[in-house]
This record gives structure tokens, C-alpha cells and sequence, in this order.
């Protein structure tokens, strides 16, 4: 695919909609039953097989997961976890993750399962429509620059449980589940945060992405007239702008056209929260 067959098919990624609260709600149910489906069908094996986060296994990305959503039943729940002190140079979401692990340490998965269930369905409700005062809250962020809770919420939470799907997906083997509409939305909701993060780092340049998949498509970031264009596959893209590839083994999965400066430049700068 060149710059010039792909520009009618281009869309401006500075102008994807963000999402409703109804919608944010649909995409984390939706992100949540998939999960759960996955993890209900892995065999006993699969739950110590490695994954890219390569810290953890399937049982750790698990309780993790359990713990996320353990933390969306309450404010006092919440506080509690995100009182977590990080340490120098440790994001603190790092220290919130180490702490759910070490907290489900003697959790057997169908404990974690049936902690899921238990906590999953409360958490969605409440990262939609609860929490109001502290939706209002923004904060400072390594990666995000700065993040708002709501965004958090709204976001951040169904795109993680939907990058971990993946993450157990080609751990174990499995074949990894997907629509346009939700998955697409998912992809496009991280497109438009990318597009957000590069936009000091463009100036008046622009690029054309190029994704290819079920979940894919082809947007336009930056202000002017299209100088580069980089294609790759939505899943690879999302495991490399997640930080599970380094610039090297993603650049192995990437193509460049036109301004190949700009392009690389782009690409090294391809990092948004998860």
C-alpha cells in the first residue's frame, strides 16, 4: 500500500469521536465477557506459560486483571490500592500491580475466576457511571502526559483488559477474537491517543498509518499534507505502542514509505497508556 491508494480511505485521526459513557460501558462489558471466556477454556498448563509482560505468567496477567477490577468496587477499595507508594524510577501503576499480585499470591485460577465474576460486573457500573468526583480529577503521567480519571475509566480500562486478552491469546496458542466493532473501536480509541501524544513532536508535519487487520484502518496524523506513510498490522502495532516490542524487533514488522525521516521519527515516539 502507497500514500496515494491509500488517501481515500483516510481518516483524520484528530477528529475520532471519543466515547459516550453508554459506550465506554458496551466496550468494557464486551472487553470483559471475551476475557473471561478466554480464560475459562485455558487448561491447567496454560495458566504458567510465559507472556510478553515478562514479569508475569498467565495466572500473574490473571490476578492482575482481578485486582484491576477488585479496585473499581469502591472508593475505599480504590484508595486503598492506589495508595500504593511507588518506588524511584517505578510508574504507579507498577506499584499497584505489584501489590494485587502479592495479594492474590494464594489464589488458585478458578479463585481468581470466581473473583472476576464476583467484582467485574460492579466495577464496569461503577467506572461508568459512579465515581463522579473523581472523574473530575487529573493527574500527571509518565507516559499520558496528563491523565484524567475519566479517561482512565472511560478508557484505559477496557483497552488493558483487551491487550491482556491478547497478550493470553498468543501466549497459550489462541486464536484471538474479533469484531470491527468492538475491537476496531478499541484500535481507534488508541490511534486517537497516539495521535494526541505526537502532536508536539510533529510540528505542522503529517503521516498516514496504516493498519491492516479486522480491527484496522487508515488515518492521517498531523496538521498538513501527508509526507510518510507507515503500515503494519493492528495487533503488531498495538503490542509495540503498548511497549511489548522494543524499536527494533517493531520496526522488523513495520514499513516505511515517503519521507522515511519523518516516518522513523514518528515511530520512535509510538507509546501510549494501556
Amino acid at each position: 500500500m502507497t500514500i496515494a491508494t491509500s488517501l481515500a480511505n483516510t481518516h483524520d485521526a484528530g477528529r475520532i469521536p471519543y466515547v459516550t459513557a453508554d459506550e465506554a460501558f458496551t466496550l468494557m462489558q464486551t472487553a470483559f465477557d471475551r476475557f473471561l471466556t478466554l480464560i475459562e477454556s485455558l487448561n491447567p498448563e496454560d495458566w504458567n506459560k510465559p507472556t510478553p509482560c515478562t514479569e508475569w505468567n498467565v495466572r500473574d496477567m490473571v490476578a492482575h486483571q482481578a485486582g484491576g477490577y477488585a479496585s473499581g468496587t469502591s472508593y475505599g477499595e480504590m484508595i486503598r490500592q492506589y495508595g500504593q507508594m511507588p518506588k524511584p524510577n517505578q510508574l504507579p501503576e507498577d506499584a499497584v500491580n505489584k501489590f494485587q499480585l502479592a495479594e492474590r499470591a494464594g489464589k488458585t485460577p478458578p479463585e481468581l475466576i470466581a473473583e472476576l465474576r464476583r467484582v467485574g460486573p460492579v466495577a464496569i457500573q461503577n467506572w461508568t457511571y459512579g465515581f463522579r468526583p473523581f472523574k473530575l480529577v487529573t493527574i500527571p503521567h509518565a507516559i499520558a502526559g496528563k491523565l484524567s480519571m475519566r479517561h482512565l475509566m472511560w478508557v484505559i480500562h477496557s483497552r488493558d483488559t483487551w491487550m491482556h486478552r491478547l497478550d493470553i491469546c498468543r501466549a497459550t496458542g489462541r486464536t484471538f477474537e474479533q469484531t470491527k466493532e468492538h475491537d476496531g473501536r478499541i484500535n481507534e480509541l488508541v490511534v486517537l491517543d497516539l495521535a494526541r501524544s505526537l502532536r508536539n513532536k510533529l510540528g505542522s508535519r503529517a503521516f498516514t498509518i496504516a493498519l491492516t487487520g479486522i480491527a484496522g484502518g487508515i488515518w492521517k496524523i498531523g496538521k498538513d499534507e501527508t509526507k510518510a506513510e507507515i503500515e503494519m498490522d493492528v495487533l503488531d502495532f498495538n503490542i509495540y505502542t503498548s511497549g511489548r516490542y522494543n524499536y527494533e524487533k517493531a520496526l522488523s514488522r513495520a514499513k516505511f514509505s515517503g519521507d522515511k525521516n519523518l516516518a522513523e521519527l514518528a515511530f520512535k515516539n509510538f507509546l501510549v497508556l494501556y
